[in-house]
């Protein structure tokens, strides 16, 4: 009888100290404070606009013209309209990543996790992509030349080499508008070519979008003397 209580006294301190090795449990999020940051925000009832977003970029310390950080919180709290977070869309996404006051999202905002330097090339593909279709306007599936203008420095973080000389080429052609393809295929160009101009890993019959043959023929030319 006793080898037995001493082996329930064991096992009871072997459970105990396993449940002493849990990870403590994240603090509870509270919804009403979320749900009141929205309605602080909001220039209406479900709908958080520019004019809102940019009134929480100034309350956390960023310019929205020129942050990638505020793009980057869009696409984390899961935005699907341009230019706008639906209120339901805010209420899951900061519930999802925990966010119930504006201290924890100015700490959000300003920490790694909307630093896009820091996504994988996967995570990087669909950010890159949000941000083309979170700046489209009302229902255009295509976007402004002079807005590509724009948006291409602060949505590419530095990960092509072909930024500057592209862009020198856009403003130059007849091209008025770029669609998503042209947008997402560019990123895809930046990893797989190599820099003006000798484009290493350029090939004729790559598929790629009409346009960044023309800026690669382009280019060429004008390296001939």
């Amino acid at each position: 009888m006793a080898a037995q209580l001493r082996a329930a006294a064991a096992r009871r301190l072997r459970s105990g100290s396993r449940s002493e090795r849990r990870p403590p449990e994240p603090p509870a999020v509270e919804p009403e404070k979320i749900i009141k940051m929205f309605e602080t925000y909001a220039e209406e009832e479900d709908c958080l606009g520019m004019e809102g977003l940019c009134g929480l970029c100034e309350a956390v310390g960023i310019n929205p013209e020129t942050d990638v950080r505020l793009l980057c919180f869009c696409w984390r709290v899961g935005a699907k309209k341009p230019s706008m977070i639906l209120r339901e869309e805010w209420n899951e996404g900061m519930c999802r990543l925990r966010l119930d006051s504006l201290e924890k999202l100015k700490k959000f905002v300003l920490g790694e996790l909307c630093d896009p330097s820091n996504l994988d090339q996967k995570q990087f593909r669909d950010f890159f992509k949000f941000t083309f279709l979170f700046s489209r306007e009302g229902t255009h599936r295509t976007i402004e030349k002079d807005l590509v203008a724009d948006l291409l420095p602060i949505a590419i973080c530095g990960r092509s080499c072909h930024e500057e000389t592209f862009l020198k080429f856009l403003e130059a052609s007849s091209t008025t508008r770029v669609t998503l393809d042209q947008w997402c295929s560019f990123l895809e160009f930046s990893v797989k070519v190599g820099a003006a101009p000798g484009f290493e890993g350029y090939e004729e019959d790559g598929a790629w979008p009409l346009l960044l043959d023309e800026y690669v023929e382009q280019l060429k030319a004008d390296a001939v003397p």
